[in-house]
């Protein structure tokens, strides 16, 4: 397993719901966390959920701020889970989540920001 640093209460970042995805700068992100208060507390959860749009991952990837939009699903992503007694965070042994097709919208979108 490949060691991906800490996440602010000490565990272990894992390879998140879609494995190392390459950052622009040429890093790679795997989780991309954020902490955010719902039901009994603050809790740290990953904004990379199976649940965004290729769009919603690639802003993550070229190092914007998660927007509401993106934040609504991660919590949403993370609140199913742990209702089933899983953790927010994709565990070791689970399989990648395929990632989101690209629309042509988003192609046209990208093209013009990278020329940008």
């Amino acid at each position: 397993m490949s060691d991906y640093g800490k996440r602010t209460d000490g565990t272990n970042k894992g390879a998140g719901y879609f494995g190392e995805l390459k950052r622009p700068d040429g890093s790679v992100s795997t989780e991309i966390s954020v902490g955010v208060g719902f039901d009994d507390g603050e809790h740290e959860i990953p904004t990379l959920v199976p649940t965004l749009s290729r769009k919603e991952i690639n802003h993550l990837l070229g190092g914007g701020a998660p927007t509401d939009a993106i934040v609504g699903k991660a919590v949403e992503h993370a609140r199913g889970r742990m209702k089933a007694g899983k953790s927010a965070f994709a565990e070791d042994g689970e399989t990648f989540a395929p990632m989101p097709e690209e629309t042509d919208e988003d192609k046209y979108i990208r093209a013009w920001e990278e020329a940008e």
